[in-house]
């Protein structure tokens, strides 16, 4: 197979395995390689400046909270949580589904067949 000559930059493939500490270093550059900013807190410090990591996390950064230097938390921005279908009016399904001509026949015949 031919190539164009352009490939895909691929991701830097870390493997993860349970109890493996990550440095905050390696937590920033994993993000980086995926475009997203991320910085790495000491518990202690996040208490401090929460408000200020609240307002970073608002803007898009992702804030990873470490404790005894292993990643336990994140803070990142809120998203609201979408459930269900998006509301259709009747109207709106209605035109969907006009009325022909030879629509009566067969809503008739449909509530014939119930009764």
């Amino acid at each position: 197979m031919a190539s164009s000559g352009r490939m895909k930059p691929s991701k830097p493939s870390i493997p993860y395995h349970q109890g493996m500490r990550e440095t905050p270093q390696q937590i920033r550059e994993a993000a980086a390689a995926y475009g997203i900013r991320r910085d790495v807190v000491a518990v202690r410090e996040a208490k401090d400046q929460l408000s200020a990591l609240l307002q970073r996390a608002a803007k898009g950064e992702q804030i990873v909270i470490t404790s005894d230097g292993e990643p336990k938390a994140m803070i990142v921005r809120y998203r609201p949580v979408l459930r269900g279908k998006p509301w259709q009016s009747l109207k709106a399904f209605r035109d969907t589904m006009p009325m022909q001509p030879d629509s009566r026949a067969l809503i008739d015949e449909d509530r014939a067949e119930r009764w």
